[in-house]
């Protein structure tokens, strides 16, 4: 008698839970964001790109997508109450800065170099003041078609073989975009639980 398929989420033809954490270089392949007109800005010092936006709306994403074009670039998520080592390089992406204390980040925006930065916290005003010419994308808002986009290509990156794959319909995706407006983490949680309880191939329904 052939063994019985025990692979954790074989019967929905994945190799994971497509909406689980994901480590930093696959985060930035999958990452569904359009920065590519920040390129040429940020291969010249003295130029920052601010990430503006709460929790849950996408500034760890887009900072990683980032290395699509500069794949050396460090990556620092800032922690509270912690004094990080932020290397030096020509171009920094810096997560959560609004923790840094402000006489750090005055001494950091004095560098030769160039920055992209997450934050909840307006930090024009010292860009401004370190004259660092810079852009701000507030993350705000997201509509059907790119949270589309964002949850197939998660589900396809987990495919495991051939075949059919579990596919989020468009009324629950809306039913998500109306329970958690922009907060894509949220959903991702929401997804993450649902692709936990899904017994097969088929519509996942939220």
């Amino acid at each position: 008698m052939a063994a019985r398929l025990t692979l954790p989420y074989a019967h929905l033809n994945l190799r994971r839970n497509p909406f689980g954490e994901l480590p930093p270089e696959e985060r930035t392949a999958l990452a569904v964001v359009d920065l590519e007109h920040f390129r040429e800005p940020l291969e010249s010092p003295g130029f920052a790109l601010q990430l503006l936006g709460e929790s849950g709306r996408g500034k760890t994403t887009h900072l990683l997508g980032l290395r699509r074009y500069f794949p050396d670039a460090p990556y620092v998520r800032i922690q509270e109450h912690e004094a990080p080592r932020i290397p030096w390089a020509p171009l920094l992406l810096l997560d959560e800065l609004q923790h840094l204390p402000r006489p750090a980040r005055a001494v950091l925006f004095r560098r030769e170099a160039s920055f992209a930065i997450g934050t909840h916290a307006d930090l024009g005003d010292e860009l401004d003041r370190a004259g660092v010419a810079f852009e701000t994308v507030v993350l705000r808002g997201l509509d059907l078609e790119r949270l589309r986009a964002i949850v197939a290509r998660r589900i396809e990156a987990a495919r495991r073989g051939p075949g059919p794959l579990p596919r989020v319909s468009d009324p629950a995706l809306i039913t998500l975009l109306q329970r958690h407006g922009d907060d894509v983490r949220a959903m991702e949680g929401e997804l993450y639980d649902l692709f936990e309880r899904l017994e097969g191939v088929g519509d996942g329904e939220v």
